[in-house]
């Protein structure tokens, strides 16, 4: 008898182990995908390259004679080479620049654009819906006071003002939480205690 109830011991035993294993699986593969799950970044490096030219850098416009500051950063490349688009949006302008030369601007949402800059080609219409990553143009006009080298102008638009590539590119999703603040309003309310 105790034999026999060994058994059954170990045939539950081993029907719960099973039962386990298999609602673990199912709630693995079961689970949402996040939406952009491939993105690592809300923003990308949009060339692959060094920053020659950094945000509000004073720079020389020898053809005006003038001082400017850099409104964006300058990622040094080469003739040709392929610029990604740095986050999701819609292409909302393409034209020209006088101290840039041909010019892209991507809008993310409503108070985001991003710019790109010193563009031989583009390869995408206004309108167009991009994703993080899509190849948009190539750089290598020569028309940019700020560097003599084939660059890309990148700049981030926020609210209608010019911000910081650099700190906008070191965001990722596994820090953003740093990123939000949260205050304690006063009670609404009171409690009540009885004894």
């Amino acid at each position: 008898m105790f034999f026999v109830n060994l058994i059954c011991i170990h045939k539950k035993c081993a029907a719960g182990i099973f039962l386990f294993f298999l609602f673990s699986f199912l709630i693995l593969i079961c689970q949402p995908v996040p939406l952009y799950s491939y993105c690592k970044s809300p923003f990308i490096m949009p060339l692959n390259g060094s920053i020659t030219v950094k945000f509000r850098q004073v720079y020389r416009d020898e053809e005006k004679e003038i001082s400017r500051r850099h409104t964006g950063i300058d990622i040094e490349g080469r003739y040709g080479q392929k610029v990604i688009a740095a986050a999701n949006g819609m292409v909302s302008y393409i034209g020209f620049s006088p101290t840039g030369g041909r010019t892209l601007v991507i809008k993310h949402n409503k108070n985001i654009r991003t710019t790109y800059l010193n563009l031989l080609q583009i390869y995408v219409p206004v309108g167009t819906s991009v994703k993080q990553g899509e190849v948009i143009a190539s750089i290598g006009a020569e028309d940019d006071p700020s560097s003599s080298s084939y660059h890309l102008h990148f700049g981030i638009i926020y609210d209608g003002k010019y911000i910081d590539p650099e700190d906008v590119l070191a965001i990722d999703y596994s820090s953003i939480s740093k990123f939000i603040h949260l205050k304690y309003l006063p009670f609404d309310f009171k409690l009540y205690y009885s004894n």
